[in-house]
C-alpha cells in the first residue's frame, strides 16, 4: 500500500486572517483566510473539520465537491478563502482547489500544476509521488513555480521544508503555508498479489503435492510397523490435513477474488468521473474532454495488466461504456454501407481507380479497359467514353461536355463530346508529382505536391493558357498535400489539416480533429455542398466539417479503409472500392 509522509510550512499569520492545516487519516488539507476571520476563531474550525474526517468516506470527486463546499459554507468561511485539499481512496486521489489555491506534482522527472483557483481532478497515486498544496504567495516569493522544481532533488518532505525555511522567511513568508505530501510503496507484495498469481497458484498446487507425497509415504511407512487401529487414526488424519489442505487453496482463491472485484470497482468509479467529466464539459473545451477520455482507456489498459483473465466481462462492459460516450461526446457515429452501383454491368471485367464528381455526374476511370464512365447519381444511368491514352490515366475532372483525364509523364487530354482524345495541355517541365485534378468555370487546376504549388490554366478560344501559379506569394507552401477541393475558394488537404485559400492568398482558417491520430486521404467540398470532408483511410472515417474548419461530426464505416476514392452528394457518401460504388447515408 502507499503510505503518505508529509511536512508542513508554515509562514507568518498575518494579523485580522488566519491559516491552518490538516493531515488527518485520508484528508489533506490547508486553508488561509487574508482577512475577515480571528485566528482562534479559525483554529476552532480546522479541530472541528479534524473531527469529521474520522468518521469521512470519500469515493467519488462529485462527494469530495460537495464535502468541501459544504465547510465552506458551514464555517461561514469569507471570499477571502484560499484552500488546497487532497483526499486519499486506496490508489485514488481527489483533488480540490479554492480561491488561490494550487496543487502541483512532481512525478519521477516530470513536474507540472494540476489544478488552481476553483477546480477539482482525481487520478491514480504513483510510487513517489510528491504533492505540493500552497497558495500564491508562495509562488509570488520564490518568483515562479519553476523554482519549486528544483528543490525535490530526492529530498523527503522533512528535507525540503528545512532547506526552504531559511529562504522563505528572508524575503518575508507572510500568509504562506504549504503542505508537502510523498506516497511512499510501504507493502510491495501485497500489491503483486495478482501479478503473481498464475505462478503463486502453480507453486502452492506444487507444495499441496509435495505435502501429499511426504504424508502417503509417511503412511506406507507407518502401516508396515503399526496395528490397523492405528492406520485407521491416520486415515482420519489424513482426510483432515486434505480437508485443511482444500480451505487454504479455497482461501486464497476467494481472497483473489475479493481483490479483483475491488479493483475492477474502483476503476469503474474513476472511469465514470471522468468520463462524466469529459461530457459536462465537451461543448467548451473539446480538447480536454478527450484526454479525459484518453485516461478512460489507459485506466482499463491498467486493469487489463493487473487482473489478467480475471472479471473480463466486466472490463468489457466498461470498454464499451467508454466507446458508448466517446460516440457522443465527439459525435461519432458508425454507419453501414449499401452497394449503389456495380460496373461489372457494363462489363465483366470493369474496375474503377478513381473518380470526379460534377453535379450529379460521377466521372470513373477504368485504366484496364481504357474506359471513362460517366454515373448519373441522380437518375443511375451510365455512359462511357474510351481511349487508348485512358489506359495511362491517374486523375479525371469534367466540366459540362468536356472531360479531361491526366496521363503522368504525357499531360493532359481532352474529349469534347463524340470527338477522340485530344492532347490539351502538353506535359511542363517544371511539374513534379501532380496529384489532383479541377477544372472549375472551364479553368484547370492542377495540385503538384512535391513542389508545393497550384497551378492554373485559364480557358481560352484556342485551348488554354499557359501555366501560372494560383497561390502566387504562397508557392511551395503545401509540400506533402494529398488533394484539393474548390467552392471559389480552394482547400487544401494535407496529412493532418486543411487549408483555404481564396484568390491565391491564405484565409484565416483553421481545422480541430476529434482525435490526435488523424491522418487524411482525401478531402472533399464544392460549390454545391455545405460541409467539408475528409476522409482518414486508416482510421474507416469521414470527418465533417465547417466551411470555416470547425469540427462538427464523424462517421465510421469499415468500407472506408478498402475505398480507393470518394465523394459526397445530397447528403450521402459514395465510396469506390474496386467494380463497386458503395453508398453511405450522413443524415
Amino acid at each position: 500500500m502507499l503510505q503518505p509522509n508529509f511536512a508542513v510550512y508554515l509562514g507568518k499569520e498575518k494579523a485580522g486572517g488566519f491559516f491552518g492545516v490538516v493531515a488527518q487519516d485520508n484528508l489533506f488539507l490547508i486553508i488561509e483566510v487574508e482577512d475577515g476571520m480571528d485566528a482562534e476563531v479559525g483554529r476552532e474550525i480546522i479541530q472541528k473539520i479534524k473531527d469529521e474526517v474520522a468518521s469521512l468516506t470519500i469515493n467519488k470527486l462529485a462527494s469530495f465537491d460537495q464535502f468541501i463546499s459544504q465547510i465552506i459554507t458551514k464555517y461561514n468561511f469569507p471570499t477571502s478563502l484560499t484552500l488546497a485539499a487532497v483526499y486519499v481512496n486506496e490508489r485514488i486521489l481527489y483533488l480540490k482547489t479554492v480561491g488561490q489555491g494550487k496543487i502541483f506534482l512532481n512525478r519521477g522527472r516530470d513536474f507540472a500544476q494540476i489544478i488552481e483557483k476553483d477546480n477539482s481532478a482525481s487520478g491514480y497515486i504513483e510510487n513517489s509521488d510528491f504533492f505540493i498544496l500552497t497558495n500564491k504567495k508562495l509562488i509570488d516569493l520564490l518568483g515562479s513555480d519553476i523554482e519549486l522544481k528544483t528543490i525535490f532533488d530526492h529530498k523527503n518532505p522533512h528535507e525540503i521544508v528545512e532547506e526552504l525555511a531559511p529562504q522563505l522567511k528572508g524575503k518575508g513568508d507572510e500568509g504562506i503555508v504549504t503542505l508537502f505530501i510523498q506516497f511512499e510503496e510501504v507493502e510491495i507484495e501485497q500489491d503483486k498479489i495478482l501479478d503473481t498469481e498464475s505462478q503463486e497458484s502453480k507453486e502452492g498446487h506444487g507444495q499441496i503435492k509435495d505435502a501429499g507425497k511426504t504424508f502417503f509415504e509417511m503412511i506406507k511407512s507407518y502401516s508396515q510397523s503399526s496395528s490397523k487401529s492405528k492406520i485407521a487414526t491416520f486415515i482420519a488424519v489424513i482426510i483432515i490435513f486434505f480437508i485443511l489442505i482444500w480451505s487454504v487453496v479455497l482461501g486464497y482463491k476467494r481472497r483473489n477474488e475479493a481483490e479483483a472485484v475491488k479493483k475492477v470497482k474502483v476503476a469503474k468509479e474513476l472511469i465514470i468521473q471522468k468520463l462524466d467529466q469529459a461530457e459536462e464539459g465537451a461543448f467548451l473545451n473539446l480538447p480536454k474532454s478527450q484526454v479525459l477520455i484518453s485516461e478512460a482507456k489507459q485506466e482499463i489498459d491498467r486493469l487489463k495488466k493487473q487482473l489478467g483473465k480475471q472479471r473480463e466481462k466486466e472490463i468489457k462492459e466498461l470498454e464499451e461504456l467508454i466507446k458508448d460516450k466517446e460516440g457522443k461526446i465527439v459525435k461519432k457515429e458508425e454507419k453501414n454501407f449499401e452497394e449503389f452501383y456495380d460496373l461489372t454491368i457494363d462489363g465483366k471485367e470493369a474496375k474503377g481507380s478513381v473518380f470526379f464528381l460534377e453535379k450529379d455526374k460521377l466521372s470513373i476511370i477504368d485504366r484496364g479497359k481504357g474506359i471513362i464512365y460517366l454515373l448519373s447519381l441522380s437518375k443511375k444511368s451510365l455512359e462511357k467514353k474510351s481511349a487508348s491514352e485512358i489506359k495511362k490515366a491517374d486523375l479525371v475532372s469534367t466540366y459540362q461536355e468536356d472531360i479531361l483525364f491526366y496521363v503522368r509523364g504525357e499531360g493532359i487530354y481532352k474529349i469534347s463530346g463524340d470527338e477522340k482524345a485530344k492532347k490539351a495541355i502538353d506535359k511542363d517541365k517544371d511539374w513534379g508529382n501532380i496529384v489532383d485534378m479541377w477544372i472549375y468555370n472551364g479553368n484547370v487546376y492542377l495540385l503538384d505536391r512535391d513542389k508545393g504549388d497550384i497551378y492554373k490554366y485559364l480557358v481560352a478560344e484556342s485551348g488554354y493558357s499557359a501555366k501560372s501559379s494560383y497561390l502566387k506569394g504562397e508557392a511551395g507552401s503545401i509540400k506533402g498535400a494529398n488533394s484539393f477541393a474548390i467552392d471559389s475558394s480552394i482547400y487544401v488537404g494535407l496529412d493532418d489539416s486543411i487549408m483555404k485559400y481564396t484568390a491565391g492568398g491564405r484565409d484565416e482558417f483553421s481545422t480541430s480533429w476529434p482525435e490526435k491520430n488523424v491522418k487524411l486521404t482525401k478531402i472533399f467540398t464544392s460549390a454545391e455542398v455545405e460541409k467539408i470532408y475528409g476522409w482518414d483511410k486508416t482510421n474507416e472515417a469521414i470527418y465533417i466539417l465547417g466551411k470555416n474548419g470547425t469540427y462538427e461530426r464523424q462517421i465510421n464505416s469499415s468500407i472506408l479503409a478498402k475505398a480507393s476514392d470518394f465523394v459526397v452528394f445530397k447528403e450521402a457518401v459514395f465510396v469506390l472500392a474496386g467494380e463497386k460504388i458503395y453508398k453511405i447515408g450522413l443524415d
